[in-house]
Formats: structure tokens, C-alpha cells, sequence
């Protein structure tokens, strides 16, 4: 089973460097299994990068689309049926080809989601359960809350996007990650939560195989403050989106006690990723009838 890698990068040839040359201390060979979609806007990763990884794939986009659909085009480039997507500031320190190529011997597996440590070794990215109050969504990433199984491969209600591999026709299928939630986040939940709809699976390897900075692309150009707006903004479009039954009729009011609590605590993050959310739910209601 041909096993690819696809790599979205965005104006750091350093960080894409330790990326690539993580790989190729694996394996030389499996660079040219590696499509890298360069975000920069001016081609200055690969052509810092090309010479050195002559049999990397670069595919150079103009201005910067943002992660999904930057990370849609590098999976969907790649040749391979099993596609592991990974972010540039990720390194491999083990091979998971081999668990990977059992794994995926189950014909109804979406996607493997791979363990990540930081770089102190301690564990960063494990499984996730996804859990729903008052019409929201809400993600525990503490291993002690995680759903119980003696099964090698672990339940995850998704994968990570930085380190997760994906089959590719059925990552086609779906349409890849939602362009929503751009600039970044929960587009990986989102993707597992349509896929697990069709009743794809997917599962989490606890087999620690990435190193994961915690000063990545995202850090390294955006404002806390900023990150914070974005990722609770996707989290309540996530739950517009994807709530059913008790937590469809019990979302109005969970909305509004969010906004009540809000604007007492004058809390303009929140106010403001409500709003935000609201506007591209329409957005998409709209944009969706005949």
C-alpha cells in the first residue's frame, strides 16, 4: 500500500526544511511521495528548497488560500491512496507505514489520527472525543476522558489536520476540509464529523511518530487575541452546522446564555465570534437553497 505525504507550508523554508529532512532521514525514497503546497504567495519556500529535495512535488499558489484549502490541494495532488497530511512545523520520529498499511486494510477507515509530542517528548496530540451541551460542541483532550477500548487502533471523534492520514478518494468524496472555517480550525472535526455520517471511521494510533512545535505558522503570524476569536467563532459555526436532535432544539437557548454571560463579563471575543459565526451560518443557508 503506497503511503504519500502531503504538506502545506507558508513562508518558512526552516520550518519546512526540518519538515523534509525528518522524511528523508526515514526514508530517502519517500520524498518522492511529498506534495508540498507552498502558501507564500511569492514561491519563496520552494525555491529556497527545491535543490535540496529535487524529488519533493511543490505546487506554488500566488497568494496565501489559507489551510484547508491549501491542505486539500497538497492531498489531493498526491498520487498515492493513502495521503499522511503534515503540517511544516511537524517532524517525523518514527515510521508509521507499517501500522498505517494494517490499518487501512479496513475498507470503511476514513482516517488514522497519529500521536504527536512536543519537544520535550511529552505527549501533545492524542485522541479526541467530541461532546455536545446545550447545542454546543466542546472538545476534551485529556486522554483520561477519552472514550475506552482494548483495540490497538483508539476511537476519536477526529483527526488532527497538522498529523493524520487520510484516504484519499474518500477525503475527495467529501470535498476535503470546509473552506468555512477559514483561516484555520475545526475544519478537521468538521471533516471526520461528514465522513462518520456516512459511517466512515475514524481511529487515533497511539504510537508516537510526529514532533509537534507548539510555535507553528499560526503562532508565528497571528495575535492570541485573534486565534482565540477564530477558533471560538468555528467552534459555534462546528455546532450550527452539525447539531441533531435534543442539541438542535436546545441550542437557541445554550446561544443564548453563551451571550448573556458574554456581555455581562463584557467579553468582545465571544460577542464577536457569535456574531461572526452567525453571519456565515446564514451565509451558508442561503448560499444552499434552490
Amino acid at each position: 500500500m503506497e503511503i504519500g505525504i502531503a504538506i502545506p507550508a507558508y513562508k518558512n523554508p526552516n520550518r519546512l526544511r526540518r519538515a523534509l529532512a525528518s522524511i528523508r532521514d526515514m526514508d530517502a525514497a519517500w520524498l518522492s511521495k511529498v506534495t508540498v503546497t507552498d502558501d507564500s504567495g511569492d514561491g519563496s519556500v520552494a525555491n529556497a528548497l527545491t535543490t535540496e529535495f529535487p524529488t519533493v512535488t511543490f505546487l506554488i499558489h500566488d497568494k496565501n488560500l489559507g489551510f484547508a484549502e491549501a491542505a486539500n490541494r497538497a492531498v489531493r495532488e498526491n498520487k498515492c491512496p493513502i495521503v499522511v497530511l503534515l503540517n511544516d512545523d511537524a517532524e517525523l520520529i518514527a515510521d508509521p507505514r507499517a501500522h498505517l498499511a494494517q490499518a487501512f486494510e479496513s475498507t470503511t477507515l476514513f482516517t488514522v489520527g497519529l500521536e504527536s509530542v512536543d519537544e520535550s517528548g511529552l505527549l501533545r496530540e492524542g485522541a479526541k472525543r467530541v461532546v455536545w451541551r446545550l447545542g454546543v460542541a466542546r472538545v476534551l483532550h485529556n486522554q483520561n476522558d477519552q472514550v475506552r477500548s482494548n483495540d490497538w487502533l483508539k476511537p476519536s471523534s477526529y483527526a488532527v489536520g497538522g498529523h493524520a492520514a487520510y484516504r484519499r478518494e474518500m477525503f475527495d468524496e467529501l470535498h476535503g476540509f470546509s473552506e468555512v472555517y477559514a483561516p484555520f480550525y475545526w475544519e478537521d472535526v468538521d471533516i471526520c464529523a461528514r465522513a462518520n455520517a456516512r459511517g466512515l471511521q475514524t481511529r487515533f494510533l497511539p504510537f508516537p511518530c510526529v514532533r509537534h512545535s507548539r510555535d507553528g505558522a499560526i503562532r508565528a503570524t497571528t495575535q492570541l487575541e485573534e486565534i482565540c476569536r477564530i477558533t471560538l467563532r468555528n467552534r459555534f459555526l462546528f455546532s450550527m452546522i452539525h447539531a441533531i436532535g435534543v442539541q438542535r432544539v436546545s441550542q437557541p437557548m445554550g446561544f443564548l446564555i453563551r451571550e448573556w454571560t458574554a456581555r455581562v463579563a463584557r467579553d468582545a471575543i465571544t460577542l464577536d465570534a457569535l456574531r461572526e459565526s452567525r453571519a456565515a451560518f446564514l451565509k451558508m443557508s442561503s448560499s444552499s437553497r434552490p
